[in-house]
């Protein structure tokens, strides 16, 4: 028999490969177990990449979202025989380095993701990928495109947030070497830039803006796309455009493009092939619901799988009742958790791999019994 497991990290609490270590630990050594990280464009996206096509992580000196001085990685490596560099903005411009707070949201710029970008080109590479997933920034990417070169006027501010104060941006100063890379963005959100469904009104409360701030973002970011000619505006226009509060279009308006998380990153580590030939993938993430169906890493396992013929068992940290489309691909939704217990403990490292691999031995033995059983 062989078995894969290919579940997402469980944000804060344990990566991709370490869950699927737990959960394959409580298999005999009759099976054959393959531990492949996965993940859709969010934490652990460098990781799981790195696992399947190896390469180098480069340090660079960035900023926080805050501005302070921190060091952090970009992984550089060859996919379909061009030189890329995979970028995670979680790592530089997270909501975890920050307390989410209105005046995070008045001063967080997603600056220091353009000062990665710029060591990338430094590198030569052909391809840059950007991750969308986890930002504390709400800049519409204004910080981001200023990094790269674009400027933005006028120069007098109160708040750091560029929003807050940029009415026009000139992409005349743009780094002149965006124009032969392929700069992607990866995201499976599809909110536009302005509007209800935008970036302000959609993140801003998550990343601790009050009604007040959102209302400003809302009527600075529809000022400044004003003012823009009618093609950057169209690009703001388009899916995925509010993506990290603004990057998405921001990666647009810099000559980029936007791709699905989890198509594009099993695509560059032939995640269709590897399990093909499975009698099992287990998968999950660290809460199933309503949103798992709209491109989170369960949902795309389970696809695929399902068109392959293969059965699937997903667990989580927690549930919703209703799951949409996972309850039809999947086995089972099962919670790792083995009684009643507070978030803080669920979250714990430790107390989340030991669930983990009782689940995994739990799967196990039910595969077992029907074996036997036949």
């Amino acid at each position: 028999m062989k078995i894969v497991a290919a579940i997402d990290s469980f944000k804060g609490s344990a990566t991709s490969e370490e869950l699927n270590t737990a959960v394959l630990q409580g298999f005999s050594d009759e099976v054959d177990k393959i531990n492949l990280p996965i993940a859709d464009g969010g934490e652990g996206t460098m990781a799981a990449i790195h696992a399947s096509l190896g390469g180098e992580y480069i340090e660079v000196t960035t900023q926080d979202p805050l501005g302070k001085e921190i060091t952090a990685a970009f992984l550089l490596t060859k996919f379909n025989g061009r030189k890329i560099a995979v970028i995670e903005s979680a790592a530089v411009i997270g909501i975890n380095l920050v307390e989410q707070t209105d005046d995070t949201t008045l001063n967080a710029t997603s600056y220091g993701l353009g000062i990665m970008v710029r060591a990338a080109l430094n590198r030569n590479v052909q391809q840059i990928y950007l991750t969308l997933g986890g930002t504390a920034t709400s800049d519409g990417g204004l910080g981001f495109l200023q990094a790269i070169g674009a400027v933005l006027q006028p120069k007098q501010q109160v708040e750091a947030n560029p929003l807050l104060w940029a009415d026009t941006i000139d992409f005349t100063g743009l780094d002149a070497s965006l124009s032969s890379v392929d700069m992607i963005g990866l995201a499976d959100v599809t909110n536009p830039y302005l509007g209800d469904n935008g970036f302000a009104n959609v993140f801003g409360p998550q990343k601790g803006a009050s009604a007040a701030t959102i209302q400003r973002l809302n009527q600075r970011a529809e000022k400044l796309v004003a003012q823009l000619d009618d093609r950057k505006r169209l690009n703001l226009a388009k899916s995925g455009s509010g993506a990290a509060g603004g990057l998405g279009g921001a990666i647009l308006l810099s000559g980029g493009q936007l791709q699905s998380g989890f198509q594009t990153i099993a695509a560059m580590i032939g995640f269709k092939d590897k399990i093909a030939q499975a009698d099992m993938v287990i998968t999950g993430e660290g809460r199933i619901d309503q949103q798992t169906e709209r491109g989170k890493v369960p949902f795309g396992v389970a696809t695929t799988a399902h068109e392959l013929g293969i059965p699937v068992i997903v667990i989580c940290g927690s549930r919703q009742s209703n799951i949409g489309e996972m309850d039809q691909l999947a086995l089972a939704v099962l919670s790792i958790q083995q009684g009643p217990i507070s978030l803080k403990a669920a979250m714990d490292h430790e107390e989340t791999l030991k669930n983990a691999y009782l689940t995994g031995r739990g799967i196990a033995g039910i595969l077992e019994g029907m074996t036997e059983a036949k």
